[in-house]
């Protein structure tokens, strides 16, 4: 009984660590020379704007990624 109390405290963060390593190695090995082709497609205009939506990278969600992989974010990353 003791035991089956005791241990997720003891199996998590095992776990915890092994899952952190895993997805560290993943994101050493992965291929960074993959590209997509730029693309844009029109929705709809209004008057003398055209609303379009595009393949643009947005910075900003990439930096959001990067600081998410982080260890301990959001709490103690500026």
């Amino acid at each position: 009984m003791i035991g089956a109390v005791f241990f997720p405290f003891i199996a998590m963060p095992l776990l915890w660590r092994r899952m952190k390593r895993v997805r560290d190695g993943a994101y050493r090995n992965r291929d960074d020379a993959w590209s997509e082709q730029p693309w844009e497609e029109k929705v709809s205009s209004e008057g003398n704007l055209d609303l379009v939506k595009s393949s643009a990278v947005d910075g900003n969600l990439i930096d959001l990624g990067n600081r998410a992989r982080e260890p301990r974010w959001p709490i103690d990353n500026p």
